[in-house]
Parts: C-alpha cells; structure tokens; sequence
C-alpha cells in the first residue's frame, strides 16, 4: 500500500500488445496468472489477441493491469446459448489485476474507465464470478450493471455478464 508519506505516482498505459515496452507483456502474462482466477492455458494467446492492454507502474513496477480482449467465439457462442445475449462484436474486459499490497485505492476501476473510454466506439462487457464481491464493486464503481447470469462449462461456477450502463442505452 502507498504510504501518506511516500512520494509515489502511479503510471497509467495503454497499448496494443505489440507496443508494450520490452518485458512488460511477459510481466503482465506473470501478474495475472498470480491472481488465481482465471486458467492460465488461455491467458497467453488471449492477452497476444487483445485489443489493448492497460498497466499501471509504480516507479517502473508493474503494479495492475487489465485488458480489452478478443472473445474467442465458441465462448461467445456458449453464451449466447444460455443468455440470449449476443457479445460477438464486443470487446471482453479482463485479466484485471492488482498486486495485493496495492488494492483498494481505486486503482483498478481508474484502470477500467481508462480502456472503456479508448475502446475505439466498441461496446464492452466483463465476466464476473457470482462470488467475486471485489470484481463486482469495481464494476458497479465504473457504472457497469449486470445484465445476465450463466454457469460456466468449464469450472461449473456462476457468472455474470456485466455491460456499461451507458453502453445499454444505445
């Protein structure tokens, strides 16, 4: 955590994978494989396909970082089939990390709105875990709502499909 009396600022990026600095791919691949929510056989080739990666520094320190994605479109397909929704001409957003030792300082959701605002007039959702609280208040910090409920085939676990409030008006 940042102490009061440190002199700290934090570094927010953006960029196409291929014009991450050099070792910062790799970092982020490392950071969000730690945070243990997501499998990591996907992360990789998911992360290279991205339409933008986000990260914050803290002194050259990869701190958090975030993504808007690719949706592989079997995912897409599965739920469709259990939602209605139809997401294939959306951005995915995820692989959201922050370092332990950093959150609850707002860094995630100052993270997120950063891509929301430079997803190019693409709409955006995120998948969140039913049991995930901490996802969820980031989202609902960034005016994003749930709009859906599926089980994931993979794990078995519930999930919600979460959209920008201002993303469902149009």
């Amino acid at each position: 955590m940042i102490h009061p009396d440190q002199q700290s600022v934090l570094e927010y990026a953006y960029a196409p994978p291929a014009d991450l600095p050099e070792g910062c791919f790799d970092a982020v691949c490392r950071l969000v494989e730690a945070g243990g929510s997501v499998g990591s056989e996907w992360i990789r080739s998911n992360l290279w396909r991205a339409f933008l990666v986000g990260y914050v520094l803290d002194q050259d320190n990869l701190i958090a970082c975030s993504s808007l994605k690719e949706p592989r479109p079997e995912y897409t397909a599965s739920v469709r089939e259990q939602t209605g929704l139809d997401l294939s001409t959306y951005l995915e957003r995820g692989y959201t990390s922050v370092k332990p030792a950093y959150r609850g300082q707002g860094i995630a959701s100052r993270l997120l709105a950063g891509l929301t605002i430079r997803a190019g007039g693409r709409k955006i959702y995120s998948v969140i875990g039913e049991d995930n609280i901490g996802g969820q208040k980031i989202a609902l910090n960034n005016k994003t709502r749930r709009v859906a409920v599926f089980v994931s085939q993979k794990s078995g676990k519930k999930l919600g499909v979460w959209i920008p409030e201002a993303m469902l008006e149009d």
